[in-house]
């Protein structure tokens, strides 16, 4: 009797340790099969291509981003949206949008799919901006640090296993601004307030960085809505040119009306700086040479001026 227990004794601890070891074996399994699985990447659809730029290097290797407006010559406010369109906002876990009624069929596409909650709107959640202010936001030297914030953050949340490299990917990305931040240092004790004009109110967030003052908003607000500018606005703006009120002239090179180009031909005249910005990423360009190309620009403009103001 006493040796059938302790046999039964015996297969009770042999039992338990075969279970043991299938279990362990199991977990081992897993464990290498959930190692050997990539993570998924996380998935961004932005509708500009400067903001896609930003959302793939803090991603890295784990993203997938797509620029819905990935070329110069394609208006983002009057871009029609298609299907495929639609399916790749669809898959998107974080949806960048302008805001601001720039490219609000990105909106109605999102709200569409019921994905508010996955969107940042760079012009009101991060600029705190509203419909009608200016929406040419990405120039004004605080738009990309804070949406470079806000993705990590949103990544972050993702996919928390991947922080710190996200962290480190943002810190390595606005390094990359710091020839624009230098610049727009230097410009700020280099400018006098002085008056400017421009075309259109495309490039003023980074004027009013430099503490330049645009003193045509008529003119300029003409423009941008196709409207012809009023012919005192004209006058106004061509005497500015004349006795040199203005320290230099902004044009869009996008748009071409004919007040615009004649205006220009005006400024060249009278010898008024022109600084040429676009209002979309040029090709083969990153954000911050975009951005540094077109300040040094006003950079060398001043120069001008201040030696204009010498003689």
């Amino acid at each position: 009797m006493r040796q059938h227990k302790r046999g039964l004794h015996i297969f009770s601890i042999i039992a338990l340790l075969l279970i043991a070891l299938t279990v362990s074996l199991v977990v081992d399994q897993r464990r290498m099969i959930a190692r050997a699985k990539p993570t998924s990447k996380i998935r961004v659809v932005s509708s500009l291509d400067f903001y896609a730029q930003a959302a793939s290097a803090v991603l890295g290797q784990y993203g997938q981003v797509t620029a819905v407006i990935n070329s110069p010559s394609v208006d983002a406010e009057s871009f029609e949206p298609t299907t495929h369109t639609a399916k790749q906002v669809a898959k998107a876990d974080v949806i960048i949008e302008n805001g601001l009624g720039y490219d609000d069929w990105l909106g109605k596409v999102v709200a569409a799919n019921g994905q508010e909650k996955r969107t940042i709107n760079v012009g009101t959640d991060l600029m705190h901006r509203q419909v009608g202010e200016n929406p040419h936001i990405w120039y004004n030297p605080q738009t990309m640090p804070r949406l470079v914030a806000q993705m990590v953050a949103r990544f972050s949340r993702l996919q928390p296993e991947h922080k710190a490299t996200f962290k480190r990917n943002a810190d390595r990305y606005l390094k990359t601004l710091s020839s624009w931040k230098k610049t727009i240092k230097q410009l700020k004790r280099m400018s006098h307030h002085q008056s400017v004009a421009v075309s259109e109110p495309v490039f003023n967030d980074t004027l009013s960085a430099v503490n330049l003052k645009v003193t045509d908003n008529h003119f300029a607000r003409a423009v941008e809505e196709g409207t012809d500018p009023s012919p005192a606005d004209i006058a106004k703006l061509t005497r500015d040119f004349k006795q040199h009120r203005v320290a230099l002239w902004v044009v869009n090179t996008q748009n071409s009306q004919p007040i615009v180009n004649s205006m220009t031909k005006q400024a060249r005249r009278y010898h008024i700086p022109v600084v040429q910005v676009t209002e979309t990423l040029p090709s083969n360009q990153s954000y911050a040479h975009w951005m540094t190309n077109e300040l040094n620009q006003v950079k060398t403009a001043l120069e001008e001026d201040n030696q204009h103001g010498k003689q």
